[in-house]
């Protein structure tokens, strides 16, 4: 058989690297024969997709419209690299012993990458794949993923530090019976949060409409703006919920006035922006929704954005309570929190009692890693992946 055992491990433990980072890691290959090889190379490449079906009608040779379905993509490359780190495509041959072989490697992620990302309809992806080259035969490979957090420091964005106040009305009925208004709004000391932190918003309402609210919905949405290129331009806007809290019933008596703050807390997810990706936007927003009894009646609906960053604010002061202790993942060990290399820990001076952010895997979940048009011969790793992004706890501690 020959090869038993073939896989790449990382020396950071959450294999989470940022722009300009020097990577380093192993290739372990277990051997219950001996094996002729030319070498091991290692592949690694940073790339963003975009992929989604679109339905039209065409006009056919008879008149008559039918349904077509096409496929619209965008690519984008951002590096892409190949070197071998034992032997050379035009050496000698050479003869591997039964057994465990090590081998390290080490490459240096350019300066300005976007952040690892995954969806249905898009990905952001950095992969590093080991190739035993073998004369004569295909070659077997190995391939992991890997994740890169481009920073986002709340502290250089205006915008992020913005205390928020919003208001919407809304009357119920037409013409000559329309009801006194139903008033919401809410206030937020800032813009800008991070992972692990909760969104303390104080909401009001003032209903006079006479008709019951029966919940108020706070929601962290995640909103995301896909462009294709081929084979013709094409835009997708995907707008999810990463994190809602609610409240109600409301009564709707002549007139309630009802005040009370609520937390959200911000999972793991990736940073607002997508800086130096052309094909993926994100944004972030709270969306405030009444939600009406009586299907008749339309909910009242607005929202306000929000900005999701790497390194928090370090003029804001989170309150005193109730923060909880965020468990996105319970059970898995994987996530306890781990002092993170030295480079991806630019919060220290800015909270000094702050510990470090441990990388937790995104709320999203994961995806297939292996492309459709990969190896047969691709051996071994893990067959899905998700990217870990910076969580910190703000726990106060008694």
């Amino acid at each position: 058989m020959g090869l038993k055992d073939f896989k790449i491990h990382f020396d950071s433990p959450y294999a989470t690297y940022h722009p300009d980072q020097t990577v380093t890691g192993k290739v372990i290959l277990t051997l219950d024969a001996p094996k002729k090889i030319k070498g091991i190379k290692i592949s690694v490449k940073g790339e963003a997709d975009t992929y989604w079906s679109t339905d039209r009608q065409e006009l056919n040779n008879e008149g008559r419209y039918i349904n077509e379905t096409d496929v619209v993509t965008a690519h984008e490359e951002y590096f892409k690299a190949q070197f071998y780190i034992l032997g050379s495509s035009s050496g000698e041959q050479i003869e591997l012993p039964s057994g465990t072989h090590t081998y390290p490697f080490n490459f240096v992620l350019p300066p300005s990458l976007p952040s690892s990302f995954e969806s249905d309809f898009g990905r952001i992806r950095y992969t590093t794949k080991a190739i035993l080259d073998r004369p004569w035969k295909f070659d077997q490979e190995t391939k992991v993923a890997f994740t890169v957090v481009s920073h986002f420091d709340l502290n250089k964005d205006a915008k992020a530090s913005e205390s928020v106040h919003l208001e919407k009305s809304k009357t119920f009925g037409c013409f000559c019976c329309v009801s006194p208004p139903l008033t919401v709004d809410i206030t937020l000391p800032v813009r800008g949060y991070v992972p692990g932190q909760s969104i303390p918003v104080k909401v009001n309402v003032e209903n006079q409409s006479g008709i019951q609210v029966d919940t108020i919905k706070l929601k962290l949405e995640k909103v995301v703006t896909y462009s294709a290129t081929t084979p013709r331009s094409d835009k997708k806007i995907v707008e999810t919920v990463v994190a809602e809290v609610s409240k109600g019933p409301i009564g709707g008596n002549a007139h309630t006035i009802v005040s009370y703050e609520q937390f959200i807390d911000v999972p793991p997810t990736p940073p607002s922006n997508l800086q130096n990706c052309g094909i993926i936007d994100l944004e972030y927003k709270l969306k405030i929704e009444a939600c009406m009894a009586g299907f008749y009646h339309r909910n009242l609906r607005d929202s306000t954005p929000i900005y999701i960053g790497t390194v928090p604010l370090s003029s804001y002061q989170m309150p005193q309570a109730p923060i909880k202790q965020m468990d996105y993942n319970a059970g898995d060990a994987d996530n306890a929190p781990s002092a993170p290399p030295a480079e991806l820990s630019p919060q220290q001076g800015l909270y000094p009692d702050l510990a470090p952010p441990s990388y937790e895997e995104s709320v999203s979940g994961t995806r297939p890693l292996r492309d459709g048009n990969e190896s047969e011969h691709l051996i071994g790793g893990e067959s899905r992946f998700a990217p870990r992004y910076p969580v910190y706890n703000f726990k106060v501690s008694p």
